[in-house]
């Protein structure tokens, strides 16, 4: 009985048990817990979720979440000719671990060795810092750092240090804010009180056709795809009600739909296993099958899941006005939807 609940629990005390078990040696098992969720994103056990606008501090920054729980983020910030790269793991709400890089421009050599008013500007010929350095949030803190010309650890913190390290948790809690706030955004479709069914779009504005709170989750797009496919299976319902077939909409059925909406090519009685009755009510075997028992939105989720990770590099965004959860006119308010192209 159900199955999927029961190995997500077995994950997330599987890590915990994993992270406590060298706990007199407090770096080790940092890196002990570092290695293990590592090996849960690359298996695609962990719940992805990304900014769909750049953060201040962070530019582009993708959270991985693990039984609700944000444990890991990797962000990314380009800059001209360079960047900054950072990766914090965190358990338990808490940082435990700061990465952090920089590939930047030597301008002040560059201009010494070659004035612009005798040079012109030639890339190649730029020399970069590379710098990384490791956090470690231990007792006292850990810090790693190397680069070109140095490489140091240090336990004694100095002002200017812990300064940095200020800086970096500051920059850190700002991405964690930001990724919760994506994550709250779909949570508040328990909320949702209407689902669009036959409705018209005016000016891009949605005019009555459907829940606000709806349209708000579908317009993150790929951002939220993979905490979408984590809701298929909470039953909790909504006050929506369901045109034509009764009943009410679940959690569950709420976020399909959006992502129906978002991906437009996903064959959703193939994943549910069951044939779409062609000579009866027609759709109603998706709500007879998945209402039947918790074991069949579970089933569904994880062929949603394996559906979505064997596809999702093949997915492409097509512009579009098309709507597919309702029959609606006008302008589709992502402008678009994606479709799976062939390899």
């Amino acid at each position: 009985m159900k199955k999927l609940l029961y190995i997500t629990l077995f994950i997330v005390l599987q890590i915990n048990v994993f992270a406590q078990s060298k706990g007199n040696k407090p770096a080790a098992v940092i890196t002990d817990y570092a290695f293990r969720i590592n090996q849960l994103k690359t298996g695609n056990r962990l719940v992805k979720v990304s900014l769909p606008a750049m953060s201040v501090c962070g530019g582009a920054v993708d959270g991985y979440y693990s039984g609700g729980n944000l444990v890991l983020v990797n962000a990314r910030h380009y800059a001209e000719f360079g960047f900054s790269a950072q990766k914090l793991l965190i358990e338990n709400d808490t940082i435990k671990r700061i990465d952090y890089t920089q590939h930047i421009p030597e301008w002040a050599k560059y201009e010494q060795k070659y004035p612009a008013d005798k040079f012109k500007f030639d890339q190649t010929k730029m020399t970069y810092t590379d710098t990384s350095y490791i956090i470690l949030f231990t007792n006292p803190i850990t810090f790693r750092k190397w680069g070109k010309e140095e490489k140091i650890e240090r336990k004694k913190i100095t002002p200017s240090l812990q300064k940095s390290i200020n800086e970096r948790l500051a920059c850190a809690q700002d991405m964690k804010n930001e990724l919760n706030k994506i994550v709250q955004q779909v949570d508040s479709l328990r909320f949702v009180r209407d689902l669009p069914y036959i409705c018209g779009m005016e000016f891009n504005e949605l005019a009555n056709c459907g829940d606000r709170l709806y349209w708000n989750v579908v317009m993150l797009r790929d951002n939220a795809i993979e905490l979408l496919i984590d809701k298929l299976d909470d039953t909790t319902l909504t006050v929506a009600p369901v045109p034509y077939f009764g009943g009410n909409y679940s959690v569950a059925d709420v976020a399909f739909t959006a992502l129906t909406e978002i991906i437009h090519t996903i064959p959703t009685f193939a994943l549910l296993a069951v044939p779409f009755d062609e000579e009866g009510c027609g759709y109603c075997a998706y709500w007879q099958h998945l209402n039947k028992n918790f074991e069949n939105r579970q089933a569904f989720k994880t062929a949603m899941h394996k559906w979505y990770h064997a596809n999702k590099y093949n997915l492409e965004w097509m512009e579009s006005d098309d709507f597919y959860s309702c029959d609606c006119k006008g302008a589709h308010p992502n402008g678009g939807h994606f479709v799976l192209i062939n390899n």
